[in-house]
């Protein structure tokens, strides 16, 4: 699949902003990505995007699957698998572990079929991150990845 390719060169403020909402405004974006599920395949669409590092990213997923899903940023591949075992304990946050909310970037709510979820944060420095769906039994199968450019 083609990676969809954003480089915008304004920088803003850093962190995540909050769990997410349900397809509302989250904070000023520099740019907004849009991946998606569909059908009951645990596979986000597209599978890879890019953005430039430092620039204010809105993540927007569109769940057209028959599945709930979330969209969670780890600040590294190395917490994935501790983040989704903690994730099977997180129901009542989304299945995102907020007491690991350090080794996160950015997470959306729990997003039910045919609704839209999104989360704004600052891109990290020059490098590739995951994002995976944090609900129990998904996070092995439906990963992608954030491609940060500098």
């Amino acid at each position: 699949m083609p990676a969809v390719c954003v480089a915008l060169t304004l920088a803003a403020g850093a962190g995540a902003t909050g769990i997410g909402t349900r397809a509302s405004a989250q904070g000023s974006a520099d740019t907004t990505i849009t991946i998606r599920a569909s059908g009951s395949t645990l596979e986000f669409v597209p599978v890879r995007v890019s953005a430039k590092a430092g620039t204010r990213l809105r993540l927007r997923f569109v769940n057209d699957g028959t599945l709930p899903h979330n969209v969670v940023v780890p600040r590294t591949e190395d917490d994935l698998d501790a983040l989704a075992l903690a994730a099977y304990e997180a129901g009542e946050t989304g299945y995102v572990p907020m007491g690991q909310k350090d080794k996160l970037l950015g997470w959306t709510a729990l997003a039910s079929p045919g609704e839209t979820v999104e989360t704004t944060f600052t891109m990290p420095a020059a490098g590739e991150y995951t994002y995976v769906c944090l609900f129990p039994g998904h996070s092995n199968s439906m990963l992608g990845t954030l491609r940060s450019l500098k």
